[in-house]
């Protein structure tokens, strides 16, 4: 339960982490020419946001190495020790047979004979 509980965390912070890089304006002059000086919301949020951004990756860098640790294998082995081993499947018994599969006829009674005159009409 515990992992469940960290892997959700861990998704909303990095769906909330991506938003806030969205969010923040370029401060040089980059592909997209983010290079205003002026922002929308002003110049005390673009340090709210700065502190945010960084508080979200701090808490997305260590629930990714708490799950790292949570789902780390115990082994170091690739493949387990002993092979598994096949059992052959159970005998039928008489008294156990199935309706649904068809039964071979035997084959010591001889097949019907077709007679080899066709009907007049």
């Amino acid at each position: 339960m515990l992992n469940g509980v960290i892997l959700t965390l861990f998704v909303f912070v990095s769906l909330f982490l991506v938003l806030l890089v969205m969010i923040q304006t370029g401060k040089g002059g980059g592909l997209l020419g983010g290079g205003s000086s002026q922002s929308v919301f002003g110049s005390s949020t673009a340090d709210v946001l700065t502190k945010a951004t960084r508080v979200t990756a701090i808490l997305f860098i260590i629930l990714s190495l708490l799950l790292s640790f949570l789902f780390a294998k115990k082994e170091d082995r690739l493949t387990p020790e002993t092979a598994p081993t096949l059992t052959a499947p159970p005998e039928e018994t008489p008294g156990e047979t199935n309706s649904a599969t068809p039964t071979a006829a035997p084959t010591s009674s001889p097949a019907p004979t077709v007679p080899a005159t066709t009907p007049t009409p």
